[in-house]
């Protein structure tokens, strides 16, 4: 029998031209469990995670996805050769990226429950033609 997990990005659009072929079924799954392990971390049960995903979810998946697949194909070279590792570049870029999004996460961003604030702005003028 098949385990079941969800699935928070769109697989059939990946864009990342290098990775998208090396984004497995079970790089697919351990994504699943790592996005489920942070919206825990937040206190927020796999259960409660919006669907369909809300964008920085579905930012989460992908970026863990590119990150997982480009670390599995890296050949980890030292010196002046890592930088020549098309998979290592991504690996790091993709790892920033996995950083930067994690401090902007909260609960809401699994939830969903994020309130919509009337946005202000400090000057209106009127436009006219001369």
């Amino acid at each position: 029998m098949a385990e079941e997990y969800r699935i928070y990005f769109n697989t059939k659009s990946l864009d990342d031209a290098l990775l998208k072929t090396y984004v497995t079924p079970q790089i697919v799954k351990e994504t699943s469990a790592y996005v489920e392990s942070i919206a825990l971390s937040y206190g927020v049960v796999a259960s409660d995670i919006r669907t369909p995903p809300t964008t920085p979810v579905t930012m989460l998946a992908t970026y863990y996805a590119y990150f997982t697949a480009a670390l599995r194909k890296a050949s980890y070279s030292v010196g002046k050769e890592a930088d020549k590792d098309s998979f290592h570049l991504k690996m790091r870029t993709y790892k920033e990226l996995l950083d930067d999004l994690l401090s902007q996460l909260s609960k809401e961003s699994f939830t969903g429950d994020i309130v919509s604030k009337k946005r202000k702005f400090p000057a209106t003028m009127p436009i006219s033609r001369n």
